[in-house]
């Protein structure tokens, strides 16, 4: 705006010197030939008022939409960034042995049930670990999705007729750290 201000007030100066020169021509204090370089003098200070007005406006929308870019840019980093993973430690609670494939399929019956292809999808849960003889195993997840999680180690229940639970025990952030936490458990 104040751009736009100084302009104003550069042609309003401009457009007093141009009365000036008409009056000194009106009263015979200057002749037409001095009117006529001094009129020119003043026309063209008067463009390069006008070209340097619109360089600062365009100046001033280019920095605009720089901004406008940028944070646009960082808006796009944010949605494409890659997910980060969860590690979920549980137990599972059951009156047989269950295998690591037998655990997989509840988790992917759960997973499908509620949640439908997409939307298990979108957890992208996977057992990498499973220790048979304790019953504890660790679920990798995607970090934005820990609710979806919770609620299907809580449904496993009802899927299974109450034959087999899942209770969690621990998230973390590192396969190492939910290793780590495996084994304190085991040693208990």
């Amino acid at each position: 705006m104040k751009i736009v201000a100084l302009f104003i007030a550069l042609a309003v100066l401009e457009a007093t010197y141009f009365l000036a020169l008409t009056s000194l021509l009106m009263f015979g204090i200057l002749n037409i030939v001095h009117f006529m370089i001094f009129s020119a003098i003043g026309f063209m200070f008067f463009a390069i008022t006008y070209v340097i007005y619109k360089l600062l406006k365009l100046q001033i929308l280019i920095i605009k939409a720089g901004i406008r870019l940028s944070s646009e840019k960082l808006a796009i980093k944010n949605v494409v960034r890659k997910p980060r993973k969860r590690y979920l430690i549980f137990q599972v609670l059951a009156e047989n042995v269950l295998s690591k494939s037998d655990v997989e399929k509840v988790f992917s019956k759960v997973f499908n049930e509620f949640f439908g292809i997409i939307g298990g999808g979108e957890v992208n849960p996977k057992l990498v670990l499973y220790d048979e003889k304790s019953m504890r195993g660790v679920l990798r997840f995607v970090h934005t999705q820990r609710s979806k999680v919770l609620f299907a180690l809580a449904m496993v229940s009802e899927v299974t007729d109450g034959k087999v639970g899942f209770i969690p025990l621990k998230i973390t952030g590192t396969l190492k750290k939910a290793k780590e936490i495996v084994k304190t458990l085991a040693l208990d």
